[in-house]
């Protein structure tokens, strides 16, 4: 807990509302907050381009993840795969980092006190560590884990996991639960077919898991 004052009175208040409610209200009162707000056609071109950049890097994503599991373009070797769409996600992930920044700009009151915001802005930073500094280092790797990819993973997990747990509700644990079921199913049904090791597909489970979390919570967003 920390020390806010109010009127003159200190009261206990979160790090949260402490550090974070003080740079959201300036940005929010920033002049280019206001452009963002007043303009009609800012907003919905910079939500439009950012599901296009979603969907572009859940396919290069997905790609390689379900490649892992032994679906998809199975007659690609991994590496060559990998090489092949690494172009498309940088792309992708820096159009949705540019139009997250602007969609925001015209909420961002809002978005702070919002958990579905803070779940997905969570997740989002863990999928993209856990994709780039876990994932493609095995696969570039073939599959030796060494102490920093396993230091990487437990970090993204955690930081995925205790969102998760902060930031979610019954029913989207409950959804969480049934897809983990079903990737494990998935596994298991490939099994024979993958010529990747079991370390390589729970990599694949997790890297799809966190990424369907971060689409999850930016559509729930616009609900909540």
């Amino acid at each position: 807990m920390a020390t806010c004052e109010y009127d003159g009175e200190l009261y206990e208040c979160s790090w949260q509302e402490k550090y974070v409610l003080p740079i959201y209200d300036i940005l929010d009162q920033s002049p280019l907050a206001d452009f963002v707000k007043e303009s009609m056609t800012i907003v919905p071109w910079a939500g439009t381009f950012h599901l296009l950049a979603l969907a572009l890097l859940g396919g290069a994503v997905f790609l390689v993840d379900l490649r892992l599991l032994g679906a998809g373009l199975s007659n690609q070797s991994l590496q060559a795969l990998q090489k092949t769409v690494s172009p498309l996600a940088r792309l992708a992930l820096g159009a949705i980092v540019i139009s997250g920044i602007i969609l925001a700009l015209g909420e961002l009151m809002k978005l702070y006190y919002s958990p579905p915001y803070w779940l997905k802005m969570f997740s989002l930073f863990a999928a993209v560590l856990f994709t780039f500094g876990v994932r493609n280092r095995l696969i570039a790797s073939e599959g030796r884990l060494s102490p920093l990819i396993q230091a990487t993973g437990a970090i993204a997990i955690i930081i995925w996991l205790s969102a998760f747990a902060i930031f979610s509700n019954t029913l989207a644990r409950i959804a969480l639960l049934l897809l983990l079921a079903a990737l494990s199913l998935i596994v298991w049904r490939w099994h024979k077919t993958a010529d990747t090791c079991a370390l390589m597909k729970g990599v694949a489970a997790l890297s799809i898991i966190m990424w369907l979390t971060t689409a999850a919570a930016g559509r729930w967003i616009a609900f909540y």
